[in-house]
């Protein structure tokens, strides 16, 4: 069964890859679970390799416990925070991506389809 993958972040897989996703547990408390996650909750979005190119695609949160360092370069790891507890890992086949620039923030949105492989 398809399913349909909201990203934060910019990442223009093509159809036909196959990618690895990373799934991170919500450890709030259980009294809190009810408000909204936001940007900040790792979470919120998935982390994705790609495995036909190995291309990794992570959110600033996933990298990094500090601020996205604003201008500046800031010195990303390869891979996500080990400190993040992981609730599911899965492969799946890309069946259409589609990037979408948001001008009032400036950023890019990445919704993909992907199917799942067993």
């Amino acid at each position: 069964m398809p399913l349909t993958l909201f990203l934060n972040y910019p990442a223009a897989i093509p159809a036909g890859h196959e990618i690895e996703v990373t799934e991170f547990a919500d450890t709030r408390p259980e009294k809190k679970r009810h408000k909204t996650l936001t940007w900040e909750d790792a979470c919120k979005y998935p982390a994705i390799l790609d495995l036909d190119t190995g291309i990794r695609y992570l959110n600033h949160v996933h990298a990094s416990r500090g601020s996205n360092g604003g201008y500046m370069a800031a010195p990303y790891p390869l891979t996500a925070r080990t400190d993040l507890p992981v609730s599911r890992i899965y492969r799946a086949i890309v069946k259409a991506c589609t990037l979408v620039l948001v001008d009032a923030v400036d950023n890019q949105y990445t919704t993909l389809l992907v199917e799942p492989v067993d």
